[in-house]
Formats: structure tokens, sequence, C-alpha cells
């Protein structure tokens, strides 16, 4: 598939308006995927962390997502979506990242400088909310949930697990 046609479709399923089924079963698109998750999730903690432990941090966060997601489908009974499906959560991912990157360098620089930044907080409680949304609907579709809020308890779940993981090994590290 082209490259614009599947940038297309991770921007459809962003806006709620695909699903993982609609992406290709692609190894390729999957590490890329994968790839660009990783990468983005170490830039937006460089304000916290070294290079290297930005990276060791994203690592595991990547690592906790290819987790979930499989064990998700397995108890789903669909391992077969496990491709479709985790690149649609790492591509979505990617893209919310990159609209999260601006206000979380923001929000670092205002708590360093002591300023508070309200819009930007708001802006990103909003952008949280709708990565959420869109991971919400890739779980939902992959896992066969009737209602969508299920699938936002899974994306949810996934996100707490991560950040929990993080903040249990990194808790002391930052700075």
């Amino acid at each position: 598939m082209p490259f614009l046609s599947v940038l297309k479709l991770i921007f459809r399923l962003c806006l709620l308006r695909a699903g993982p089924q609609d992406l290709p079963a692609s190894y390729g698109w999957l590490s890329a995927s994968l790839g660009g998750y990783t990468l983005l999730s170490a830039f937006n903690v460089l304000p916290l962390y070294s290079w290297g432990n930005a990276l060791i941090q994203a690592v595991i966060e990547t690592a906790v997502l290819v987790a979930w997601t499989y064990g998700a489908l397995m108890l789903a009974h669909h391992p077969r979506r496990l491709v479709q499906t985790l690149t649609a959560v790492a591509a979505a991912g990617t893209v919310m990242g990159i609209l999260l990157t601006p206000q979380v360098y923001t929000l670092f620089r205002a708590e360093a400088s002591g300023n508070p930044a309200p819009f930007t907080s708001f802006a990103y409680l909003l952008t949280v909310g709708w990565t959420l949304a869109v991971f919400g609907r890739i779980f939902q579709q992959a896992l066969d949930l009737r209602q969508a809020w299920l699938g936002v308890m899974v994306a949810l779940a996934l996100v707490l697990t991560s950040s929990l993981l993080i903040i249990g090994i990194f808790g002391g590290m930052a700075g």
C-alpha cells in the first residue's frame, strides 16, 4: 500500500473514522509505527531524563504497549489481529504524540520558570483525552467490544500500567 494512502488511513484513525482493520497487515508498517512511537516517546521526555534514560523509558513504554495489546488480543481470541492492531495503536500514538510535543515542552518550560500555563494545560488534557478515545476505538474494534467505553477502559488500563511501571523504575532518576 502506498505511503500516502497509509498516512491518510492513520489520520482517519485519529479522527475516529477508520479502524485497525483498515490498515495493512504489514510487518514493515508495524516496524515503522513502533519505531516512530519509541523515538517520539523518548523525545517527549528529554526534559526529564538524559538521552539514554529517555530511550530506555521509551523502549519500556513500547514493550508494555506490545505486551498489553498482545495479551488483550489473546484473551479475546483474536491473535491474528496483532499486526494491524499494534500498527494502529503505535501509528495513532505517534501522530497524537506529535500533537502533544509542543504542549509537553511548553509545560516543562512553564514549570521550570514557575509561570502557570493554563491554556496549554487545558489543551494537553484535551489531547490526552482524545488519544484515549482513539486508542479506545482501536481496542473496541480489535477486541470486538460492544460498547465504546470498554475500549477506552482498556486504553486507560494500558496507559496506567505503562505509567506506573515507568514511575516505579525511573521515579527518582528525573532531572
